[in-house]
């Protein structure tokens, strides 16, 4: 497991190097089968759109809860104190879809 660092440019836009490029976080990222997770202090949060392909909650549709975790992904991704991306992808191979995996 590796850690990426979170680079935020002034536009509000959140980049980490990925393989050999750098990749946006909100588009990127919260769709990979390699994200493990948000680095907020000491803590990390699995991700959330991840877990929500992998498992059903409650009463609602695949789809709100794809959205859910989109949202709640994009949201800890926003907290000043979230500093990596905790990526599996030790091999360097990068962006791997998530929805292959199912």
């Amino acid at each position: 497991m590796k850690s990426l660092p979170l680079e935020r440019k002034p536009s509000g836009k959140s980049t980490v190097m990925c393989g050999d490029k750098e990749v946006s976080v909100h588009s990127t990222c919260v769709f990979c089968a390699n994200c493990a997770g948000i680095r907020v202090n000491r803590r990390v949060t699995p991700n959330p759109y991840a877990q929500a392909m992998r498992g059903s909650k409650g009463g609602l549709s695949l789809d709100e809860q794809l959205m859910e975790g989109m949202t709640l992904f994009n949201t800890v991704i926003e907290d000043k104190n979230a500093t990596d991306i905790e990526c599996s992808d030790d091999a360097g191979s990068g962006y791997q879809p998530l929805s292959r995996r199912r």
